[in-house]
């Protein structure tokens, strides 16, 4: 058996809040709200449906690349798509029940270690729990057991191994230069292997202190060194002939070229990587000699002949092993490459100071709570899937107190096991693999650091923070607006905790814009509100109560809260314990509530004090009104600025603005319609270039974009009516007149799920159906419109 597996590493780090447990904005990652949205819209959605095209640039085929190749599902990211991009994640769990029939009953998803800690500098409870966690996390998501499971950066260690394999774990997967010697199965002697010359096309027996074993398959890694940072993803076909003629000249014995490279490369890194996959992907499975599989299934057919030594504490992006994530060894970016990593020591000392700090004493309280500490530990992270609903909950404690606990007790226990569950997360790789401790990564990890100092302050009394900011002064910083640690620290994560009063206070002020509260929306928080006083949008003012409950913790409390919003930079939020109701009317009934507020409230904010993420969401719903005013101006003045104009008096500055805008906005409220008069879209559009106006062409496109997938859903939902299909082929023609930028990905897909239908009406058609076929002649100006090829 000659076979070739493409193994691609799917993986985002955790970027939610520790106190919210939602991902807040990341302005480098515009126009998206945040990297997990942009990195889903250039890599995990593109592979569900990647494009083969025809040799006209025609889409011929989609595949669902994930249904082909060997990768791994890590929990960060799955949760993060589930919550927001259930129709990426629900294309991807479907990719593996179709795998499984393709190879032999082996599922192409593998597991991984919860968070991306780098095992080999894990304590060994931790390690233990980033495999418990990895396996519960995949079998509740895929329905099954993972047979492999993918260590962050590939960082190995012999305890690692031996606990993965304890967990059921069969395989896992290394760069070649982790392989020490190797040996076939019955000799005595080893034969090391230099420079990482390890022979990649066949698996080997990795056999370990506890007596058990796991299998290792050391990836080629000329071969995905090209994918990864090459030109091999510039030609699906180059690429496969690469795999293809990687095998030996010996024919008589099996052999599987297989690779692996961060999965992001096909997309994301590489642009239109995922085609250059797909297209790969078909041309090895239309081989002759060669055949597609997965490692699961290769194992089974072909179980190891050799055995292999494995060089521990290594990694594959670390030519020094593992000092990448504690030291100043050089390894960086490249964006950087005259800047000091001096900084990663203190961060991973302060890091493990909280770690070793808490453990001991978390494991003492628990003791006499819950039966066994270390199996209600392993057993939180179904709280965690569950997203600490009342019924887990319950079940957890029946489970885990089975004498029964009171209301004290328990929210002691979920407050001990989140803080331990953010002392796991304080120790994700990426917290120092870049080139700052200013950086998103390094930041992240210092955030769930004093989520776990908190909670470790609040339940145990224990005051690790004074001590981890003493660390966070040894660490210098290169960018030039901080000069330690502990200044980062201070600028960039100390904002970020929320206490429950902040939560009201927030939950206050997304209620003026009818929206909820991140905290809520996460589902990390219970939330209840009570508003007796309440204006509409256009004075914004509300008063009530306000409960906040930690699904996580348990913490509860009960605030009177209010808001007055008259403009971004005129934002007045009161909170307090609740008190007499007579203050409400007070603050209500008088003229200048805002400045009511600071005398009424305990705790006040205001403008200042709004997070990013607080001041995205208000924007966005009051930039439309901005639109809005411009345009109602416009329409006072009009009458005047016409008889300017028939005057001869040249207009202001000011309204030759006004006219710009309106005309735009007509252009908006054209293809928002779809197009009805396409003339007068040609016409307008021809007096703004008369006039050199610059319209907003990627809004414009955006809600071209917008109407042509809703019109398609239309048409998918009413295959016989051609109606949908010709407001498409109209927004389409008036779109090029510019032309617009079209976002095309999700309307290319309906459109090919329509082609089956097409099939059955052009025969329809074909047998003098009339109304079969205007539609087939409508459905085919709209493929030939997206690109789509339908014969």
């Amino acid at each position: 058996m000659r076979a070739v597996c493409i193994h691609g590493h799917f993986y985002q780090p955790p970027r939610e809040n520790p106190w919210l447990g939602e991902v807040g904005v990341q302005r480098s990652a515009a126009p998206y709200h945040d990297w997990n949205e942009r990195v889903t819209a250039e890599c995990y959605a593109p592979n569900t449906a990647a494009r083969i095209l025809d040799d006209d640039g025609m889409i011929e085929e989609l595949v669902n690349n994930y249904a082909r190749i060997s990768f791994t599902a890590a929990p960060t990211l799955f949760a993060w798509l589930e919550r927001h991009r259930p129709d990426i994640y629900g294309a991807i769990l479907d990719a593996d029940r179709e795998s499984r029939e393709r190879y032999g009953g082996h599922g192409s998803a593998i597991a991984c270690c919860y968070n991306h800690v780098i095992m080999p500098l894990a304590a060994r409870r931790d390690k233990h729990t980033q495999v418990a966690w990895g396996v519960r996390d995949f079998a509740s998501r895929f329905g099954r057991e993972p047979e492999g499971m993918w260590l962050s950066e590939t960082a190995v260690d012999i305890e690692s191994l031996d606990l993965m394999a304890a967990a059921g774990i069969r395989y896992t997967v290394l760069a070649p230069h982790q392989a020490a010697g190797v040996r076939a199965i019955g000799e005595e002697g080893w034969t090391d292997i230099p420079d990482g010359r390890v022979e990649t096309r066949m698996p080997y027996l990795c056999r370990l202190p506890s007596g058990g074993s796991i299998a290792v398959f050391f990836y080629d890694g000329a071969i995905s060194r090209d994918v990864a940072f090459g030109d091999l993803l510039s030609d699906g076909r180059r690429f496969a002939d690469r795999l293809t003629g990687a095998f030996s000249r010996e024919r008589g014995r099996p052999e599987l070229v297989h690779i692996a490279t961060d999965a992001e490369t096909y997309g994301h890194h590489r642009e239109f990587g995922e085609m250059a996959l797909a297209y790969c992907l078909r041309e090895i499975e239309a081989h002759r000699d060669v055949r597609l599989t997965v490692y699961g299934e290769y194992l089974d057919v072909h179980p190891p002949t050799h055995e292999a030594a494995v060089c521990e504490r290594t990694s594959w992006s670390c030519a020094h092993g593992i000092e990448r994530w504690r030291g100043e060894c050089g390894c960086h970016s490249g964006l950087h490459p005259g800047w000091s990593q001096a900084w990663r020591g203190p961060l991973r000392e302060a890091i493990e100071m909280v770690r070793d700090a808490l453990a001991p004493r978390s494991e003492e309280a628990l003791t006499p709570l819950v039966r066994d500490p270390a199996e209600a530990r392993d057993d939180a992270v179904d709280l965690v899937l569950a997203g600490w609903s009342d019924e887990c909950v319950a079940a957890f404690f029946a489970r885990h107190a089975p004498g029964g606990i009171d209301a004290e007790g328990r929210q002691r226990v979920l407050s001990l096991l989140e803080a331990e569950r953010q002392a796991m997360l304080m120790q994700t790789s990426c917290g120092w693999f870049f080139d700052d401790i200013t950086e998103p990564g390094s930041v992240q990890v210092m955030r769930h650091a004093k989520r776990a100092m908190d909670l470790a302050r609040q339940v145990l009394g224990l005051d690790l923070e004074v001590r981890f900011v003493e660390f966070l002064r040894r660490a210098p910083v290169n960018d030039p607006g901080y000069a330690t640690g502990a200044e980062v620290y201070d600028a960039l994560v100390l904002p970020a905790a929320v206490d429950l009063s902040r939560i009201a206070a927030g939950t206050a002020l997304y209620a003026l814009f009818g929206l909820e509260h991140p905290a809520a929306a996460s589902g990390m928080y219970a939330v209840g509100v009570d508003w007796p006083y309440r204006l509409n949008a256009k004075e914004r003012r509300i008063l009530g109560t306000v409960r906040v409950r930690s699904r996580a913790t348990g913490e509860e409390a009960l605030f009177d809260t209010g808001a007055c919003f008259s403009g971004i930079d005129r934002v007045v939020i009161g909170v307090r314990e609740p008190g007499a109701g007579e203050a409400f009317r007070t603050v209500w009934d008088n003229s200048d509530p805002a400045g009511t507020i600071p005398g009424t409230f305990s705790r006040v904010y205001t403008a200042s004090d709004l997070s990013d993420e607080e001041r995205w969401a208000v924007a966005r719903e009051i930039a439309p009104g901005i639109g809005d005013t411009v345009s109602r101006v416009y329409r006072d003045s009009a009458a005047l600025i016409g008889v300017l104009d028939d005057l001869g008096i040249p207009a202001p500055g000011a309204a030759v603005r006004l006219q710009a805008h309106a005309r735009a906005e007509r252009l908006f409220a054209m293809l928002k319609e779809g197009c009805p008069d396409p003339g007068r879209f040609f016409a307008l559009a021809e007096e703004v270039r008369r006039e050199s106006i610059e319209p907003d062409l990627a809004a414009l496109g955006e809600a071209a974009s917008r109407r042509i997938t809703l019109v398609l859903r239309a048409a998918a939902a009413r295959p016989d009516d051609p109606a949908p299909l010709e407001e498409v082929s109209r927004i389409v023609r008036c779109a090029k007149v510019f032309p617009l930028p079209l976002a095309l990905w999700e309307s290319q897909n309906i459109c090919v799920g329509m082609r089956g239908h097409y099939a059955e009406a052009r025969e329809r058609a074909g047998r003098g159906d009339g109304g079969a076929g205007r539609w087939v002649e409508a459905f085919g100006r709209v493929a030939a419109c997206l690109g789509v090829r339908v014969t």
